[in-house]
């Protein structure tokens, strides 16, 4: 979960490391590396304008139709869409062999791009192999797999870099993911961080672990399946070491979807109103003013009640 406070720290915004970053500036930080790499593309375009942009720069482009009843990508609520380019250059100098753009209900709102231009824009790491731009593009790049990807403020807070995207590699027919609204069976309430760090290596795409002046522990927990799409779950240890809270990431569009899987896990809610719908003896909530989903320990349900029932 990251708020405005959070975001600031999260992309490092601080004097010294803009002081850093202006030393080393390229013509792509003057007007965002969006509009220069993909000639003018910007985030809410529609399929058909970024295609006549990428025309231009691509040996070829095919679109990608989801079937609404098989619409899984977080940021899309009534149609999702994939515009496949392979073999991109911009200026003899930026190579890509595949941009893949993803459109929700009709607009652009996610970039994925592989290959050797990628070396090329990176800046700073925050999470392992990853890089966070400080530009107003929302940038990530992953070095190593040489991908970037470019995010709106919604796909920045479900964490969208950490998602594999199967446009971007295959052609082949997509695995669907798990569709289970019920919590994964490894995070136990009071499990130990030495119990569950080495099976969570093992589950996930990346694990990253931090540390806070408080004694507390959080495991991000990058590519763990639930409700339909590989998420970001937040996972909190006390200063004893054991887990007690997670917060699994979802996004405004899909709300409905999530909702579902959690009626379909834990029945109908057990109590409803404008920020929260509770499940499973107040142990499972669906936020609503922030999209994702709280779950809490026994002891830390009656907490939860009554912040949540307290006029």
């Amino acid at each position: 979960m990251i708020d405005k406070k959070e975001k600031y720290h999260f992309f490092l915004r601080g004097m010294v490391v803009i002081g850093t970053i202006v030393m080393s500036l390229t013509p792509l930080d003057c007007l965002g590396q969006m509009n220069e790499l993909f000639d003018g593309v910007k985030m809410s375009d529609s399929p058909e304008m970024v295609k006549r942009s990428m025309d231009k720069l691509c040996k070829s482009a095919y679109q990608i139709d989801i079937n609404t009843e098989e619409i899984a990508f977080p940021l899309a609520q009534f149609t999702e869409q994939h515009l496949v380019c392979s073999d991109c250059s911009r200026y003899d100098y930026y190579f890509f062999d595949k941009i893949v753009f993803t459109f929700s209900d009709g607009q652009l709102n996610f970039i994925s791009a592989k290959g050797d231009g990628v070396s090329k824009i990176s800046d700073i790491e925050f999470y392992k192999g990853y890089k966070f731009y400080t530009g107003k593009d929302n940038m990530v790049v992953n070095e190593k797999e040489n991908e970037a990807f470019f995010l709106t403020e919604e796909g920045l807070h479900t964490n969208l870099f950490a998602w594999k995207n199967p446009y971007l590699t295959t052609e082949k027919m997509v695995t669907k993911y798990t569709a289970s609204g019920k919590i994964p069976e490894i995070f136990k309430f009071g499990a130990s961080i030495q119990e569950l760090k080495p099976r969570l290596e093992k589950m996930t795409t990346l694990l990253d672990e931090r540390e806070f002046p408080n004694g507390e522990t959080q495991f991000n927990c990058f590519g763990m399946e639930y409700a339909g799409f590989p998420r970001k779950i937040e996972a909190k240890f006390n200063a004893e070491g054991k887990l007690y809270l997670l917060w699994i990431l979802t996004a405004k569009q899909e709300e409905s979807r999530v909702r579902k899987a959690l009626i379909k896990a834990y029945g109908t809610p057990i109590f409803v109103n404008d920020t929260w719908e509770v499940f499973h003896d107040w142990q499972v909530s669906l936020r609503k003013d922030k999209p994702e989903i709280l779950v809490v320990s026994k002891e830390g349900a009656d907490k939860h009640k009554k912040e949540v029932t307290k006029k």
